[in-house]
């Protein structure tokens, strides 16, 4: 019985990480399907000679670090729910950089993971789509902006997810699913579905995004290899696509306009409770805090307790009542673990883009510019969406090279 287990085990290990990638979208609770990829792992894998795998991989000792941090800080923080709390979040920093080191899936099992959570984002984008016009239709709601659109999780996370798998089809939809009929159309249709939820999405750094990574990633992907009619006319698709929403349908355009010019206005509200005005407020006292903690932080689990209180003491109210973080994961994570953490997490971002252009890993490059980008501006790692989709598909992309593997 045992041996059968673990026959099966090895023949069909990869479809627990296919389903954590498909359910991504989904932002259910991913701790059922990690606990039992563990189980299996320890059970009936070559544990000892996985461990080596991992310790052979530089990136294990960067994540290593980060969760060791967390989990040190519990002893010196004030506030032992919270710090135990984030210790509870970053338990995903050690659990996948050891069950996805130690792996060994082939070619065609990586595809399948990848595509899986295409496959999951646009899903989820259909469902969020229909139920909107069913709202829209029935319930006189209007569905089609923001949170009220994004019905499985925030509209910044769910914007990050449609344009990720948005780059992974541009970057290799057409080789590795080259034996499929009227293959443009499908592709066509998957970006009009990807794009049109980014854009009903309506998340600022969403959009900016999409703006900045799609057309470069167009560029590589056609015109460096000889299709530059394709990538002039696709261009010219995207920017009247862009003036065509900014005419018909400018909600979302004037929430960027909004942003810029309210970053600088000096006369803004501080009671104000709106995360695009008090932001800047927010990173003010963010950096305060920085500077009188510089060397080993507050701890994880007294970082938004001292946040609150920088607020109360600013009179920043509305930043105060809604108990908001640093809204920069940068931040939020030099608050709370001093120069040690931020250093870590600059190596797991800017270290990576490196790393990705040095190994000609492009799609680390993508993926760590976004990671980037939305880090800037969110706490993405103090929220389910957020640290497990960054800390799932980056060692996968550290771990297994794509553009190498979709030369074979």
């Amino acid at each position: 019985m045992l041996s059968k287990l673990k026959a099966i085990y090895f023949n069909k290990s990869f479809n627990l990480p296919l389903l954590i990638a498909f359910f991504l979208p989904f932002g259910i609770n991913y701790a059922i399907f990690i606990l039992i990829w563990t189980v299996c792992f320890f059970a009936f894998d070559n544990v000892k000679q996985g461990i080596q795998l991992v310790l052979k991989n530089k990136w294990t000792y960067v994540f290593l670090g980060f969760f060791l941090i967390h989990a040190v800080g519990y002893f010196f923080s004030i506030n032992k729910s919270a710090a135990l709390n984030a210790i509870e979040i970053k338990l995903s920093f050690l659990a996948f950089p050891i069950l996805l080191f130690a792996s060994k899936f082939d070619e065609l099992q990586i595809r399948k993971i990848i595509i899986s959570f295409v496959s999951g984002t646009m899903l989820a984008s259909i469902i969020c789509i229909f139920r909107a016009f069913y709202l829209y239709l029935f319930k006189d709601v209007n569905a089609f902006f923001y949170s009220e659109f994004s019905f499985f999780m925030h509209p910044s996370y769910f914007a990050m997810y449609l344009i990720f798998a948005q780059l992974i089809v541009i970057s290799f939809y057409q080789k590795w699913l080259a034996h499929l009929s009227n293959l443009y159309i499908k592709i066509g249709f998957i970006t009009l579905v990807f794009m049109t939820s980014v854009f009903l999405c309506s998340s600022k750094m969403g959009l900016i995004s999409a703006i900045l990574l799609l057309p470069i990633t167009l560029f590589i992907r056609f015109f460096n290899k000889g299709f530059k009619k394709i990538f002039l006319v696709l261009s010219l698709l995207f920017i009247i696509g862009v003036f065509s929403v900014y005419k018909y349908f400018p909600t979302p355009i004037q929430r960027l306009e909004y942003a810029f010019a309210n970053f600088n206005d000096k006369t803004i509200d501080k009671s104000s409770s709106e995360s695009t005005v008090i932001r800047k407020y927010i990173w003010i006292e963010s950096v305060k805090l920085i500077k009188s903690n510089f060397w080993f932080g507050t701890t994880a689990g007294d970082a938004n307790d001292r946040l609150i209180e920088a607020y109360e003491k600013e009179g920043l109210t509305g930043a105060f009542t809604k108990k908001l973080n640093a809204h920069n994961q940068f931040l939020q994570t030099f608050i709370g673990t001093g120069i040690i953490g931020f250093i870590l997490l600059l190596l797991m971002t800017l270290g990576a883009l490196i790393y990705g252009f040095v190994k000609r890993n492009y799609l680390l490059v993508l993926f760590s510019v976004l990671m980037i980008f939305n880090f800037l501006v969110e706490s993405m790692l103090q929220a389910q969406a957020g640290f497990i989709f960054f800390v799932f598909f980056f060692c996968i992309l550290v771990h297994y090279n794509f553009h190498k593997l979709n030369k074979t």
